[in-house]
């Protein structure tokens, strides 16, 4: 049954740079520190480079992968930390500088946007983009003591004050609880994975910018998932997203892929850490249980299969 298990869990599980396996930072309270997962493994991409700066292929067009951007400087900062070296720490700095080169300048805002195809909309934002990249920023700027860094964090986190449809990466579920959306579109699909970092990103800047607004935000975020985390549940397997496709008279949810399930059992333990609050260990908790053993995890696998399946036409993923 493994060999079967592995098999068609490599047909729904990216295996590349950008998904390598993530685990908890136990050490994440302070913001001006180590990240809150570990991403040392993602310190050297091995594929091109634009200005030092991660690329990836999407149909036939070539571009910078912000997310990854972010991550591969956060990586190198988590090696400086870990060795001193100052290697780690120069390669940092020129990535997290290449990064708001890249950036563009839009209303007092620094943005990052995808110029491919997802869902018919392209050069959409980015709330995890936004978010990450904000948390390199800022750690960079507390390394240095440069204001600088700090002026483009806050200026990455203006994005998250204003609505999708004003050109921000923000949206209202149920018309009251504020999300933060991984693809920022008009339907936005309540990207769970890039919801929470993203949240990482606002928590950082309020604790290190001392902002009361990002905090009151960053308050107002987390009250969300508190309450609306339940619905992220399918019988024991978290989702992906709340997108859901129709096959006959059966409904198909977007369930979470085996790397995408262990990424949101980490990602509770961050927040388990940081509120100490017993949605986020309940939640963990039922979701451990399934992770590795158990029925559930070959049907939740088939699930995603259908899925996939029922949804053939390709979109932008970061």
């Amino acid at each position: 049954m493994s060999s079967f298990r592995n098999y068609i869990e490599k047909f729904v599980t990216k295996n590349d740079f950008f998904h390598l396996p993530h685990i908890a930072e136990m050490n994440c309270f302070d913001p001006s520190g180590s990240y809150y997962y570990d991403l040392r493994g993602r310190a050297n991409y091995p594929g091109k480079l634009k200005n030092g700066l991660p690329v990836i292929k999407y149909a036939d067009l070539e571009f910078v992968n912000p997310v990854g951007a972010a991550q591969n400087g956060l990586a190198n900062l988590q090696l400086f930390w870990d060795t001193g070296d100052e290697f780690y720490l120069t390669k940092a700095l020129n990535i997290t500088k290449a990064l708001v080169y890249y950036g563009k300048s839009e209303n007092g805002s620094l943005v990052w946007r995808y110029p491919i195809d997802n869902r018919g909309h392209t050069n959409w934002l980015s709330a995890m983009a936004q978010g990450q990249a904000a948390s390199l920023l800022l750690r960079i700027g507390c390394m240095t003591g440069e204001d600088w860094y700090h002026e483009k964090a806050r200026e990455a986190l203006k994005p998250f004050f204003l609505s999708i449809n004003k050109g921000g990466v923000t949206c209202l579920m149920d018309d009251k609880h504020i999300w933060f959306e991984e693809y920022a579109l008009p339907l936005p699909p309540y990207t769970l994975n890039g919801f929470i970092v993203a949240l990482f990103g606002v928590r950082d800047g309020a604790i290190i910018l001392n902002d009361k607004d990002l905090n009151n935000l960053y308050e107002e975020a987390l009250s969300t998932l508190i309450q609306v985390l339940p619905r992220f549940n399918c019988r024991g397997w978290s989702l992906y997203d709340l997108s859901v496709k129709s096959m006959g008279p059966f409904k198909i949810n977007n369930l979470a892929s085996p790397f995408y399930h262990r990424f949101h059992i980490e990602l509770l333990k961050v927040l388990e850490l940081l509120t100490d609050d017993v949605v986020f260990r309940r939640q963990r908790l039922e979701w451990e249980k399934c992770r590795d053993r158990g029925l559930r995890i070959y049907t939740a696998i088939v699930e995603k299969v259908i899925y996939r399946m029922l949804n053939p036409v390709k979109r932008g993923t970061i």
